[in-house]
């Protein structure tokens, strides 16, 4: 009968890779002589680096989509319905409809403190707010009134010059 024994080893230092070794079954007079084998993988061990992932997973599924005023489908989304659906998904936390309504929610951050999953908010016309959701490396995702949903960079000349707040939601519980 065939075996194969897997051993696994995390390795949880300022580097992020995952070591596993396995045996495989070798040669030797019966059969039951086995060699190691060791390989190594990148993951991510970081809750941030976690929650990027979830958000490009979800970005993924609404990149493209066309900007629509008041909308909050795949046929068309407003920014707002975007952040809404997005941390839904990912976070598990209902956020009001309006980026207004969503701007006075959680707290108050610095942009030097942005994490992936906190929302940036832009007064882009007067009495008119824009929001999108961080994800890490100066980028945010949005439903752009131009382009739809996309990404873009938070140190833009356009977006610096319309940067209103950044927010960081509560989290219905923290895991350890």
């Amino acid at each position: 009968m065939l075996r194969i024994i897997l051993f696994i080893t995390f390795v949880l230092s300022s580097s992020t890779t995952f070591a596993f070794e396995h045996i495989i079954p070798g040669e030797w007079g019966d059969g039951n002589f086995y060699t190691l084998r060791s390989s190594s993988l990148p993951i991510s061990t970081s809750k941030e680096g976690d929650m990027k992932h979830r958000i490009m997973d979800e970005f993924a599924v609404w990149k493209g989509t066309r900007y629509l005023w008041g909308g909050d489908s795949h046929s068309g989304i407003d920014c707002s319905a975007f952040t809404r659906r997005v941390i839904k998904t990912v976070s598990h936390l209902n956020l009001p409809r309006t980026a207004a309504e969503q701007s006075h929610m959680g707290y108050l951050i610095q942009q030097e403190q942005l994490k992936p999953g906190d929302l940036v908010f832009f007064m882009t016309k007067p009495n008119v707010r824009h929001v999108g959701v961080f994800v890490g490396n100066d980028q945010f995702i949005h439903a752009s009134s131009s382009h739809g949903v996309m990404i873009s960079h938070l140190s833009g000349n356009y977006w610096q010059e319309h940067f209103l707040t950044a927010r960081r939601m509560k989290p219905v519980r923290e895991f350890s």
